[in-house]
């Protein structure tokens, strides 16, 4: 898909999110708050052992397990109500994409209907309206997560030892290399997979 076409298509999944901008800005507040408390868990093990095993300050020993179990929990709670509400919202976006889908087809003049194949226009409905709802529901949060779950803990990293960092970064383009590569290797074959099933179901509708 060129560039051009992709941006534009972007822009048009976006606009379905629009009216859900408060449910979404509770997602992403969630998925940064347990992005920040699982940095925490780290930070009081090197407390507990810098403070109570070392310095002996035993009296901390409660407070600092305490901690260690009621975040986890607190954690666990969050990503509970993140995950149902992001099922809501996903859900709500793709009864909107297929509302306007059925629209659009509904405004298409009878040659679009005579000159395409009828499991192509099924496939369409069912597999690539599929395909988007696996992004919508899941991968675009699972993205939103990682992204801020890794911008925070190379902040915490740099905060820690700024020399460690720099070493345990210097592999990071490669990978990100293979990652591009990976990924644009996955979308032609998604591309062809999406391409097969129309094809498919054409061929099942004809016969």
């Amino acid at each position: 898909m060129p560039k051009e076409r992709r941006g534009k298509t972007i822009r048009r999944i976006v606009a379905f999110f629009r009216p859900y901008r408060p449910q979404v800005a509770i997602v992403l507040v969630a998925i940064l708050a347990t992005s920040l408390i699982g940095l925490v868990n780290p930070y009081l093990l090197k407390l507990l052992i810098d403070e109570v095993i070392v310095g002996r300050h035993y009296e901390r020993l409660n407070l600092y397990v305490g901690l260690m179990i009621a975040l986890p929990i607190g954690s666990g709670l969050i990503g509970v109500g993140q995950s149902y509400l992001n099922n809501i919202i996903g859900q709500n976006v793709m009864q909107d994409l297929r509302n306007a889908l059925y629209a659009h087809l509904q405004r298409m003049p009878l040659r679009f209907f005579t000159e395409t194949r009828t499991g192509e226009i099924q496939s369409r409905l069912a597999n690539d309206v599929g395909g988007v709802q696996a992004v919508v529901t899941d991968t675009a949060s699972s993205v939103t997560s990682n992204l801020a779950i890794a911008i925070s803990t190379i902040v915490a990293m740099f905060l820690i030892d700024w020399r460690l960092t720099v070493m345990s970064l210097g592999l990071l383009p490669f990978f990100m290399y293979l990652t591009y590569r990976v990924g644009k290797v996955r979308r032609e074959v998604s591309g062809e997979t999406q391409k097969s099933l129309a094809e498919i179901s054409a061929l099942t509708e004809e016969t």
